[in-house]
């Protein structure tokens, strides 16, 4: 459970920087799912390997 809310914060704070970005530039952002996919599975990776560190 603690690898899925990891990952769903990763998630969420590239959301936030993407947002903030747009905001910034004024304009739109669009990701293809070709590349949104593998980000997201990224970022599962990434919270899973640290919830192993941490458990070891």
């Amino acid at each position: 459970m603690e690898t899925f809310g990891r990952g769903c914060l990763y998630i969420i704070i590239g959301i936030v920087v993407l947002m903030f970005l747009a905001i910034i530039t004024q304009s739109h952002i669009n990701i293809p799912l070709i590349i949104a996919i593998p980000l997201v599975i990224l970022a599962f990776w990434v919270a899973k390997k640290k919830t192993d560190d941490k458990n070891h």
